[in-house]
């Protein structure tokens, strides 16, 4: 059997150009990312302002994603996508810098934050709806959940590196590698051939336009339902960047390496379940959907008390599974349910609700951290996720 055959999307050239690309990139972001969590978290010694960082890296979502989904609704996305990744370069190298020149300090580290938030306000709802013009909806589905696998096993193994490579490198180092490992996604997005027209200007208001992709999203209880379940799972779920050193730390006494292993089964998980979804080109049910966010609730709740390392990183493995299992099929439902002329701007609600929701997650669930101890405060936010992803699903999961 060939691959193309067994992942549709493949079969497409420029996204096999892409997806390939993103390997380094994704890698190099990794990089980022742990480095700078543990940075933050060996300054300050604090859930409260590490999961402050989060929330500073995730507030331009909330700002800006409604009016960047009408922009690109009105623009050329692959021009765009060239944008965001030349910005992203000049924040790496920016923060290593700083870091290089000794100036570094937790309130330069939260502006960092800050501007890394605002080009993901335009790159990710770009990103999500550049993917029908390049593979079509027919692989619409096998392309979500190939970059998904791609997304987490790169999680697997950007961590470790960062790990590994902190013993031998200094943190601007490992900035100054994220800059360089966006160079290649850069050229590829420059040598694709893919342009599709753009929705004409009108004489709309913009607040106009952004109210009727709104009410589009609201009238549609399959892309309503999935945005609340969105944005429950990712304010009380997708926070491991903030609950995941304090685990490592505090329960299984394990430090940075413990971290690292905690993101490793998280991304084996979350590969495992990639890969299944991409050999799919179909979607699943609501009620499917609603019950893989159920399950990853009850999943933190079952790991929040277990003190064994080796039974601990099994628990996060289901969870990373779980995760992407209802990723994949809520992001694929809400793009087939979007009307093309409406699709920038569900993207950019889409993008406001699961990155927007994700600054009061980080607070929320370090303040309740820091004031219930790690194992019960975990055991509380998991029961929490379940009760509204309940309340939910018992309106939304009749919908198919």
């Amino acid at each position: 059997m060939k691959i193309t055959t067994l992942f549709p999307a493949l079969g497409v050239k420029n996204y096999r150009v892409f997806w390939i690309t993103q390997w380094i990139a994704l890698i190099g972001f990794w990089l980022q990312l742990t480095t700078q969590q543990w940075l933050v978290y060996k300054m300050t010694d604090s859930a409260f302002l590490l999961g402050l960082l989060s929330a500073c890296q995730f507030t331009p979502s909330l700002l800006f994603t409604l009016g960047t989904g009408l922009w690109i609704d009105h623009h050329n996305k692959r021009k765009i996508l060239m944008g965001t990744q030349s910005l992203y370069m000049l924040q790496a190298l920016l923060l290593g810098l700083l870091l290089l020149s000794g100036h570094e300090t937790y309130g330069w580290l939260l502006f960092f934050a800050f501007f890394l938030g605002t080009i993901d306000a335009f790159d990710m709802p770009a990103r999500m709806a550049f993917m029908p013009e390049l593979v079509g909806k027919e692989a619409l589905h096998s392309a979500v959940s190939l970059n998904s696998t791609n997304f987490n096993i790169t999680r697997i193994v950007g961590p470790l590196l960062a790990a590994f490579l902190l013993n031998y490198l200094s943190y601007s180092d490992i900035f100054f590698l994220n800059a360089v490992s966006l160079i290649p996604i850069l050229f590829a997005y420059a040598k694709m051939n893919v342009n599709t027209p753009v929705i004409q200007e009108t004489n709309k208001k913009p607040l106009h336009e952004i109210r009727e992709g709104i009410s589009e999203a609201r009238k549609n209880p399959i892309i309503f339902g999935n945005l609340l379940a969105a944005g429950i799972v990712s304010s009380l779920i997708l926070n491991m960047g903030t609950y995941g050193p304090l685990f490592a730390d505090r329960v299984l006494h394990k430090g940075l390496d413990g971290f690292g292993s905690i993101l490793f089964a998280a991304g084996a998980g979350s590969m495992a379940s990639g890969i299944l979804s991409a050999t799919s080109s179909t979607h699943y049910s609501q009620r499917f959907i609603f019950t893989a966010a159920g399950l990853c609730g009850l999943l933190l709740m079952a790991v929040s008390y277990i003190f064994w390392t080796i039974p601990a990183l099994f628990m996060f493995a289901l969870l990373g599974f779980a995760t992407i299992l209802f990723m994949v099929n809520c992001n694929t439902a809400i793009q087939m349910a979007s009307p093309p002329e409406y699709l920038g701007r569900i993207m950019g609600l889409y993008t406001f609700v699961f990155l927007g929701s994700a600054p009061f997650g980080s607070l929320l669930v370090s303040a309740i951290i820091e004031y219930m101890g790690t194992s019960l405060g975990l055991a509380i936010v998991g029961l929490f996720e379940i009760i509204l992803i309940l309340l939910t699903a018992k309106t939304y999961s009749k919908q198919k």
